[in-house]
């Protein structure tokens, strides 16, 4: 386009559509080459937009009264130029091709430039051919047959002066350089002068604003590392894509004691806090899990002496007898039977132990507040039972609580002080117990942008407001206005996911506290797993303590509906401030429950953990998928996730084929015992189920324990009597404790799977033994009930050195055992013929 008019392609095509009579128009030029091997000219079919006119110049032109290059002229060219002249590239003859195509013969061919044709033609000395549709460009060049061979790009304009740019600057001061340069090089004779000049301001604004920009460039850079980033949310992330939860710290947990002048129902989110007031800064404020009936006869209950007779609760303790509270009639079984019936129901699951007076002074001074336990009491009928003593004529309950929550120390009960009746109420049990947390509960309401938001209830307890969410294309987001939300206890180490309150765990199951237009959404973790279907919503916390609340976007997650309200019921505390000393939440709204007479917190509260470091953070993450393993595939990874749980002292597995799949044998040596429980096989059983491999089943079960029938033959020392040497000798080779506090012999936790019995760990075990000047012989052999005597080792000290060690093999899946025991002596037993001594 010589004259370089850029013209709109539709208003042409509409100008070619709308001609007017007599006029016409090129649309299309096709080029062949004649011939196809050596060409020497070309055929140009050229089609027109209609059939006006090209009969007669087809007559003109056979009829010699125009020239074919005067009709058609061919113009540019590189080398071959096109004109009219001869040896110019030009028309040479016209033919009719279609009723609107018309065909050119060219000659010579031209080169590989683009070429335009441009026809001219008058009708009584008017136009016929439209000026804007009277020329199209062409090339001779082979396989190029309309426009498109022309490109589609132009050249660029030179460069003009660039100026001198400082890439490095990343700051104010460097900006407000190169600003000041920029305008020294453009505006000849500037200077800076005042720093309130026009200029100078703009200057200024113009540098702070470049400032803050690299400075949030470089932030965002920042976080898409783990090692740099500085984000809690970013952090969160990088570490999710490691298999890593980071713990978001959890708030402080408590059992609480009430005593209550009649029955009454403690409601859920019931306040209670220490100091006098809950709104006081120093208060630490404490909200109950769920509803709790409490009972006037579960107030201070006694223990009943049997008249004095008993005085103390042992350690190890798990049952004990309780006497019937006033206005309880004890002579009357009836009232017995109440306080059993409560006992047994399912709102009363535990009582609380505690040392009520000072056992030595029968008065509060002094007393131990860490002599304190909790009791969970068994399930159903089993909690108690009505039991009468006939002497004297009296009914009392007698009550059972788990053997995991034995007494870990003495109890006292009754105390006899000088110049004072006998005190019997020195320990008391407690039987209302509710359990709280910590975090003062909030209320907020979340509309959508435009409507009328409440007002701000902050003076209540439970506080209440109103905000807006943001709606984005990828959900809506919902900032909590109150903070730093309070989560649940979850355990730290990247296992776990955290649990917020917005989430409340109810017996088991998780109950959502977020609602949308009246409905439960639940709480997850991400929304990755969260079809488009799923009312589901994830929680992220910053490094300042804020919440977001973000929603799916029917991707991941279901959208939130169209002016939806958003109702969120949550509490907001540091978890480490809930941590307090016992007797200290003693504060609550008496006005509310007239009835509830007191309220406190017998234990330390301790759990209240604050959020992790980010530098513990960014050292654990990457690592912490080696410390655990979220698969079985080996036998030894069995043994190391049953060893893991604190009731397994040690383990083995095997294969075994059962039918057309594999079975992994697991045998459980329980801690401190070799009593292989229920619980204890259902826990392990879902500890494995959890990380076994898909095709393998599993089969719990316990070791398989050899009883031994061992001899010693010892010699004692002149200056030791042989009673008090064999009762040394039993204890050191009992399955108890020293009392130094460590493990005899034969203790469960010194014997595992496979692990055989040398003889000469009987003789330096003896010798250790003060008093044993040297052992004869020792004799030791397996009790295999129905397998006859098996072999036995008998060892002669006075015959080693020996070539080979003599010991007692036992299998893969066997534990030795020597409980000796009477009344079982298949459980193993060992016996001492002492020679010598006092005599």
């Amino acid at each position: 386009m010589e004259n370089h008019r850029r013209i709109d392609p539709e208003v042409l095509r509409h100008r070619a559509e709308n001609l007017g009579s007599g006029l016409n128009g090129l649309r299309l030029v096709f080029v062949d080459l004649l011939p196809a091997g050596a060409p020497v000219e070309a055929r140009l079919r050229l089609e027109f937009f209609n059939t006006n006119k090209l009969a007669d110049i087809v007559t003109d032109v056979q009829n010699d009264i125009l020239a074919p290059h005067e009709v058609f002229t061919i113009t540019g060219g590189s080398r071959l130029k096109g004109g009219d002249k001869p040896g110019n590239v030009r028309v040479t003859d016209v033919q009719a091709h279609t009723s609107d195509t018309l065909e050119l013969t060219v000659a010579p061919i031209g080169d590989y430039s683009t070429y335009t044709l441009t026809a001219y033609y008058e009708d009584a000395g008017s136009p016929v051919i439209d000026p804007l549709l009277a020329s199209v460009e062409f090339k001779f060049r082979p396989g190029c047959f309309n426009l498109n061979c022309a490109p589609d790009w132009e050249a660029p304009e030179p460069p003009g002066e660039q100026p001198d740019i400082d890439y490095l600057a990343r700051d104010f001061h460097s900006f407000k350089h190169n600003l000041i340069n920029a305008m020294r090089d453009r505006v000849p004779g500037w200077a800076p002068t005042s720093e309130t000049d026009l200029d100078q301001v703009i200057i200024d604004l113009l540098a702070a604003d470049g400032d803050e920009l690299a400075d949030y460039q470089d932030r965002v850079m920042n976080e898409a590392y783990l090692g740099r980033a500085r984000k809690r949310v970013s952090l969160a992330r990088h570490a999710r894509l490691m298999d890593y939860h980071i713990h978001q710290g959890n708030q402080a947990s408590t059992y609480l004691v009430a005593e209550v002048s009649a029955d009454v129902t403690v409601p859920a989110r019931f306040g209670v806090w220490s100091g006098e007031a809950w709104d006081h800064d120093r208060s630490v404020v404490f909200i109950t899990q769920d509803a709790k009936p409490c009972h006037p006869e579960l107030n201070p209950l006694q223990l009943y002496t049997w008249d004095g007779a008993v005085i103390a609760l042992d350690t190890g303790a798990i049952q004990a007898d309780l006497a019937l509270p006033a206005p309880l009639n004890p002579a009357v079984k009836a009232d017995a039977q109440v306080l059993a019936d409560l006992l047994q129901a399912d709102h009363v699951q535990a009582l609380i132990l505690e040392q009520a007076l000072n056992p030595e002074t029968g008065t509060v001074n002094g007393v131990d507040k860490q002599a304190r336990q909790l009791l969970r009491l068994r399930e159903g009928d089993a909690a108690a039972r009505v039991v009468a003593d006939p002497v004297a004529g009296v009914w009392f309950v007698r009550v059972f609580w788990r053997e995991e929550d034995a007494l870990k120390q003495r109890y006292c009960f009754v105390t006899d002080c000088p110049g004072q009746p006998p005190i019997e109420t020195v320990s008391l049990f407690r039987g209302n117990v509710l359990q709280a947390s910590h975090g003062r509960p909030y209320n907020t309401t979340f509309r959508p942008p435009g409507q009328a938001l409440g007002f701000t209830k902050a003076n209540q307890f439970e506080y209440e407001d109103e905000a807006y969410y943001e709606v984005t294309p990828w959900g809506a987001l919902c900032t909590l206005p109150n903070g730093p939300l309070a989560y649940r206890a979850t355990q730290p180490g990247g296992d776990v996911p955290p649990r917020t309150t917005l989430s409340i765990d109810n017996g088991g199951m998780l109950v959502t506290a977020v609602s949308v237009d009246g409905a439960a959404w639940g709480e997850r973790i991400d929304l990755i797993e969260s079809d488009g279907g799923d009312a589901h919503y994830m929680v992220e916390t910053d490094e300042l303590g804020a919440s977001r609340l973000r929603f799916g976007s029917n991707g991941n997650g279901r959208e939130l509906p169209e002016d939806a309200v958003v109702e969120c019921r949550y509490q907001v505390g540091r978890g480490s401030e809930g941590n307090v000393g016992p007797d200290s939440l003693t504060g609550f709204d008496a006005g509310a429950l007239a009835l509830l007479q007191s309220l406190r917190n017998p234990f330390d509260v301790t759990d209240g953990r604050d959020p992790e470091p980010a530098e513990e953070i960014i050292r654990r993450a990457p690592e912490a998928y080696r410390a655990r393993q979220l698969r079985a595939v080996t036998l030894e990874d069995y043994v190391d996730q049953a060893v893991g749980l604190a009731d397994v002292s040690h383990a083995q597995a095997r294969y075994g084929w059962t039918g057309s799949w594999r079975t992994v044998r697991v045998a459980i040596d329980p801690a401190g015992t070799d009593t292989f429980t229920e619980d204890l096989r259902r826990r392990v059983h879902r500890q494995l189920d959890a990380v076994r491999l898909i095709g393998e089943d599993l089969e719990i079960r316990g070791a398989q324990y050899v009883g031994l029938d061992i001899q010693l033959h010892l010699c004692a020392h002149p200056q030791y009597w042989i009673e008090d040497l064999a009762a040394e000798l039993e204890m050191r080779f009992s399955d108890g404790y020293l009392p130094d506090g460590s493990l005899a012999f034969f203790h469960p936790d010194r014997w595992t799977f496979g692990q055989p019995l040398h003889a000469s760990q009987l003789i330096g075990a003896a010798l250790e033994v003060q008093g044993v000047e040297r052992v004869l012989t020792a004799s030791l052999r397996r009790l295999d009930a129905g397998a006859g005597s098996g072999p036995t080792v008998i060892i002669d000290p006075e015959d080693m050195p020996l070539a080979e060690v003599e010991h007692l093999p036992v299998d893969d899946f066997e534990v030795l055992r020597v409980a000796n025991d009477p009344s079982h002596l298949e459980r193993g037993r060992i016996t001492f013929d002492i020679r010598g001594g006092r005599q």
